[in-house]
């Protein structure tokens, strides 16, 4: 399915706002400032890994996707459209049904 989560957005803004208040808060504490890299870090593998357009693999803008939740989300690279899914339900196969004409004599 070609589909941005709504988790990995708000994840990533997440780790934006904790790296901030943790710099912050390094100017009281010094070992605030080993988390806030540590936060940096994930940000950065979280939107290398999961923040790409589904089509091509070229990164998007967070604000863009964010944005795809109400309007349409366009990719800046090849245009096509991102669907920005608040959550993905996973369908169960579906069951071959046998034919009701198999009569065995």
């Amino acid at each position: 399915m070609r589909v941005v989560r709504l988790f990995d957005i708000l994840l990533a803004y997440l780790l934006i706002f904790a790296c901030a208040g943790f710099l912050v808060a390094g100017v009281f504490a010094p070992w605030c400032f080993a988390v806030s890299g540590a936060a940096l870090a994930l940000y950065f593998l979280w939107s290398f890994l999961r923040l790409r357009c589904p089509w091509c693999g070229m990164s998007v803008d967070l604000t863009k996707l964010l944005r795809g939740l109400r309007k349409t989300c366009n990719c800046p690279n090849c245009g096509h459209e991102i669907t920005v899914a608040l959550y993905v339900r996973k369908t169960p196969p579906k069951r071959r049904r046998e034919p009701k004409n198999n009569q065995k004599s």
